[in-house]
């Protein structure tokens, strides 16, 4: 984690049920100034579980998870009291896919494939906003 010392980290946790991906994804968002992986998870009631336990600002978020649906924990983070910036990363961003991740709470939708930079990005003008 690189953290400034102006203002606390935001806290990121990892949903993904592939090893190999969430270890890019740790290493890509990992190395935003300001940010800290508070913790990761394959499936949808551990990730519920720890995210509402490590209190984490942003969960990212596949489709696809060992147990249960990506979908179903975001529709689950929407309801809860405390905001979580919900990121979306596919294998699959066909429109029908995007449109219900976006109706069921999700603020950001990307293809895992080709667009993490764009995750990256996102990730880092969140923490400038709140910096």
């Amino acid at each position: 984690m690189k953290s400034t010392s102006a203002s606390p980290p935001v806290k990121v946790f990892l949903v993904e049920d592939s090893e190999m991906i969430r270890r890019r994804l740790r290493k890509l968002v990992g190395a935003i100034d300001g940010v800290l992986i508070v913790g990761e998870a394959e499936d949808s009631d551990t990730a519920l579980d720890g995210i509402a336990e490590a209190a984490a600002d942003i969960a990212i978020v596949d489709l696809h998870l060992a147990r249960g649906s990506g979908l179903a924990l975001l529709k689950k983070l929407a309801e809860r009291a405390s905001p979580v910036v919900s990121i979306v990363v596919t294998n699959n961003p066909r429109p029908e896919y995007k449109h219900e991740c976006l109706a069921a709470g999700a603020q950001h939708f990307f293809d895992k494939s080709t667009e993490l930079d764009l995750v990256r990005r996102t990730i880092r003008a969140i923490v400038e906003a709140r910096g």
